[in-house]
């Protein structure tokens, strides 16, 4: 009988013993790993309450350029002709220029152009600055204004806002000249108060100095508007304001910043000459970075409490408190880390260091387990640590390296989206190989004060009291393996029984996902901001949009009631349309959720604001939303203004239907204004801009797109005397959102071959990689059921739990195959060794299991924004735990049937077949995949020709 397993060979032996030699090194250097525990913690603690850096976001090249500005003519198409036509055709010659895209009004106008990614925003506004001042085309009284957008306090600006203050007038009569004065006197004393993290003050000025085209002369036009709504006592108050803005300098702490700034505005404002006016801090990330710094430190003592509780049932509760102590050693390095490599403590690294708590607890539970386990079988603490280091150290090191793989396509992702997530790959990988040093090293010597003690092994060992539980457990789960061992037709029997089961609940799982909604960034279920805008009809001048305002204010306010704290429109209102962002009382505080209240508030605005649309959303953190949005192209106005009105008509009576039977129509549907000219690359456009009434907005975009174009097809557009190419779609961030998604997409089979690669070279054969991937459909069906019961859709949130549950499963199916694997180099039959496998392994597999489920339930019900993350990974870690433990082993008992009965040479030609059939047939459909499967068989034979020989020998 051919076999796949000789006996082990010496330089494996080596090598295999490295491990345990640099953890016995350290262990026998106690001095020595206690000095460098407490420096590395002292460290750790001192760079998350000093050193680190709070920000907001992180720092992000935007490849967009931006230039507006006032041409005094009253006349959005003369604008258009003199100004921004000039400014487009220059705009469109630059370099790595993709899109270009503006909008003029009666004496204003807007230009937008968008970079190819990996374009420095700032310095291409540079360059079409220089490039328009040197062709000179332009009116000689067109002074344009240039920036890059900012994700400021008040989201995207084009300008770098890090805290603004709302400075409003209680008088109602103050003009607006007197406010904007008033308002600069405060921006200037502000600056001249010598604040130590302050780079500069202005102010929004609404009153632009033109020059007038005809008389030569200058005037004061008031081009927009700001309001700021607070609440005081029962009443709900919107006043005229003036947005002053700050901007901090480089490389400063945004708390210490909003505090400095908010102790000298209200210094300021106390003044007499301030009487009659106030000044409030609207918008700030210091908020928010405290708001997910406090939610840190209770998910992080919410898990050491897991820790705690669970260890001490399981495993003991020394082994326990020695895991808690690990778990803070691991998080305090990897925030150490983040600063000496210059990152800094925002909403992205936060949101890694949550992530990877999860993850973590694994291999300091399996350290301390096998040290705890060893402890009972040997007579010092050195013989004790060597065995356990022996038996785990190994199997860590390839279940670590692997969950770390499962985050490397988040660093590929592209676009500004992949530049503010790539700190979470970063985080969590730092995290995963820190915790296995940890692990490694600071595990044996906690262990040597509280498990290894000369008292510890003095005393009787009482078996604990769940032991006889736990081996009960393992017994009844492998009752059928022992019942047909003696029996090949037996355990064919059994096997099958598995594989029908496993695959039945993995096909129950790809049936539940055909009922759970897909989304990339969907709605959050609750959120502590909303926002309603408002279009105004044509032809309304900013007198009148500000009347219009206040009646949308009134009426959001009523509803909203004592769920009100303030409101700001962030200087934004025009006389085409304005908007105002209102900050809610914290949910955990209130008895309605923000969904809730935007339907009201949208109800009540469409049956009492009939001046005007309005639109109602809240306000989630992630990539910024657009509307979608419809672009009809051509110069011929009068019949793209007849399409779009007939467009709207289509969509206001249309319904889209999804593949599961379940429907969703179209709200909010706006035309843009005929006060304006908007173009798209050089081509004049009319524009529509619609909601969907559900909030799967991803599959809602791809439905709508292909219901306009089947009603709107060339031959329909003709009748309107229209190019074929008329109709297009502008979808904003959430085109780059989908382009960001199918990266994830794209890069997980590669993701899975790397994997399959790393598993190669551990366990020296080319099924076991395989039978450790069962772990990953094993969790479909807990996680696509999570989704459902919980109404989350499949979303990026959703995706970074899929990738961090691989890491968790596969862990568990590595250790199950490499203790399995030792048993049968000691010479145990595959059945024996199965069954050992499941019988060492259960405790700290159920170990790890239970506490990242546990630690992670108050997450998933206490925080909306985490929710659909923390269902993923605790239903899917439960299915796959389930699984593997039922199913696993007589997986394994199929594969090491193949072993021995099927040679490598005819395993090797059979895989290295298979591959290259599937390539050509790959091939055929998509050149791409063909060459992929291709070099996936090349690598493939040559690193099985590069390998020695196994590690283990056969019984």
């Amino acid at each position: 009988m051919k076999t796949d397993q000789p006996k082990v060979a010496t330089a494996a032996v080596a090598k295999d013993r490295l491990l345990p030699k640099l953890t016995l090194k350290f262990f026998s250097l106690p001095r020595l790993t206690a000095i460098l525990w407490i420096a590395l913690t002292l460290f750790g603690i001192l760079s998350y309450t000093t050193l680190l850096r709070r920000e907001g976001f992180p720092s992000v090249q935007i490849p967009i350029a931006v230039i507006n500005g006032a041409y005094f003519v009253n006349d959005p198409a003369k604008v258009d002709a003199d100004v921004v036509q000039p400014i487009s055709k220059i705009a469109s010659q630059q370099a790595a220029v993709s899109r270009v895209s503006a909008q003029s009004r009666d004496n204003f106008y807007t230009v937008t152009i968008q970079y190819k990614e990996g374009t420095d925003g700032q310095r291409a506004t540079n360059a079409i600055k220089a490039a328009l001042q040197e062709d000179g085309q332009l009116p000689a009284n067109v002074t344009p204004s240039y920036g890059a957008p900012y994700f400021g306090a008040t989201g995207g600006d084009l300008e770098k806002i890090d805290v603004a203050i709302s400075f409003y007038a209680k008088n109602e009569r103050s003009t607006t000249t007197e406010l904007v004065a008033n308002a600069q006197q405060f921006a200037d004393e502000l600056e001249q108060s010598n604040l130590s993290n302050v780079a500069s003050v202005t102010i929004k000025n609404p009153i632009q100095q033109v020059t007038n085209p005809r008389t030569g002369q200058l005037a004061s036009i008031e081009q927009s508007f700001d309001r700021f709504g607070t609440r005081e006592g029962s009443e709900t108050n919107f006043y005229k304001s003036v947005l002053v803005t700050v901007a901090a300098k480089d490389t400063v702490d945004v708390i210490e910043l909003d505090q400095q700034v908010r102790e000298a505005s209200e210094r300021l404002i106390g003044q007499n000459k301030y009487s009659g006016y106030n000044a409030d801090i609207s918008a700030s990330f210091a908020p928010a970075i405290i708001d997910d710094i406090s939610e840190l430190q209770k998910v992080l003592l919410e898990g050491l409490i897991a820790v705690l509780v669970v260890g001490s049932i399981v495993i003991a509760i020394r082994a326990s408190f020695i895991t808690v102590l690990s778990m803070v050693t691991v998080i305090l390095m990897t925030i150490s880390l983040l600063y000496l490599i210059g990152y800094t403590l925002n909403v992205i690294t936060l949101f890694g260091l949550i992530l990877g708590l999860s993850l973590i607890v694994d291999d300091t539970i399996i350290m301390v387990e096998a040290i705890e386990a060893a402890r009972r079988k040997s007579k010092t603490a050195r013989e004790a640590i060597s065995i356990a280091t022996r038996k785990v150290s190994r199997a860590m090191v390839a279940a670590t390296t692997t969950a770390a793989l499962c985050f490397l396509p988040l660093a590929l992702v592209g676009g500004i989206l992949g530049s503010f997530i790539r700190a979470i790959p970063v985080t969590i990988i730092a995290s995963l190989f820190i915790s296995l040093l940890v692990a490694l090293i600071f595990i044996p010597f906690f262990s040597r004060f509280l498990l290894l003690t000369r008292k510890q092994f003095d005393k009787q060992l009482n078996t604990r009291a769940n032991a006889k539980y736990e081996a009960r457990m393992a017994r009844l789960i492998l009752s059928p393996m022992h019942w047909a061992r003696t029996s090949r037709r037996r355990l064919v029997s059994v096997g099958l029984a598995a594989i029908f089961i496993a695959f039945g609940f993995i096909g129950a799982g790809i049936g539940l996902s055909q009922k759970v909604a897909f989304n990339i960034f969907p709605q959050t279920k609750d959120t502590n901001a909303i926002m309603v805008s408002v279009t105004f009809p044509a032809g309304t001048n900013l007198q009148s949009a500000q009347q219009l305002t206040q009646e949308a204010e009134a009426i959001t306010a009523r509803v909203l009631g004592s769920n009100f704290v303030e409101a700001s429109y962030y200087a934004n209102g025009s006389p085409q349309s304005a908007s105002f962002q209102i900050e809610l009382i914290p949910y955990g505080k209130r008895d309605v959720t923000s969904p809730q209240l935007v339907a009201a508030v949208k109800s009540a605005l469409d049956a009492e604001f009939t001046s005007g649309e309005a639109s109602v959303s809240q306000l989630d953190q992630g990539p910024p939303t657009t509307p979608f949005n419809i672009q009809i192209k051509g110069d011929d106005r009068e019949a793209s203004y007849r399409l779009a009105e007939d467009i709207k008509t289509y969509l206001a009576s249309t319904t889209l239907e999804r593949i599961d039977g379940t429907t969703a129509r179209f709200t909010d549907i706006n035309i843009s204004s005929r006060d304006q000219v908007i173009r798209s690359d050089g081509t004049q456009i009319v524009q529509l801009s619609s909601g969907f009434s559900a909030n799967d907005t991803t599959t809602l975009v791809t439905l709508a797109q292909t219901a306009i174009k089947d009603e709107f097809n060339n031959d329909r557009l003709q009748q309107y005397g229209l190019a074929a190419e008329a109709v297009g779609f502008d979808l904003g961030q959430e085109s780059e959102n989908q382009d960001s998604f199918k990266t994830l997409a794209i890069t997980f089979p590669l993701l899975l071959v790397a994997i399959y690669l790393l598993l190669l070279l551990e366990f020296r054969s080319l099924l076991q990689p395989l039978l450790i991937f069962m772990a990953i459909p094993f969790s479909i069906f807990g996680l696509m059921l999570g989704l459902y019961l919980t109404d989350n859709a499949i979303s990026f949130f959703a995706s970074l739990g899929f990738f961090a549950l691989i890491g968790l499963s596969i862990k568990n199916t590595i250790l199950l195959t490499d203790f399995a694997n030792q048993s049968r180099a000691a010479g145990l039959s595959a059945v024996d060794a199965a069954a050992a496998a499941v019988q060492e392994r259960f405790r700290p597999l159920v170990a790890t299991s239970l506490t990242a489920i546990v630690s992670l339930i108050p997450l998933a019900i206490t925080s909306p924004f985490w929710q659909g993350l923390a269902v993923v990974l605790i239903f899917g870690l439960a299915s796959s735990t389930i699984l593997v433990l039922l199913v696993f082993p007589y997986f394994y008992l199929g594969v090491e049937y193949l072993r021995v009965h099927v040679s490598r040479r005819q395993g090797l030609l059979w895989t290295l077949g298979t591959l290259a059939a599937a390539g050509l047939v790959g091939y055929a459909t998509n050149p791409g995949v063909g060459l992929l499967i291709f070099l996936i068989s090349l690598l493939t034979l040559v690193v099985w020709a590069l390998l020695q020989k196994p590690r283990y020998a056969s019984s």
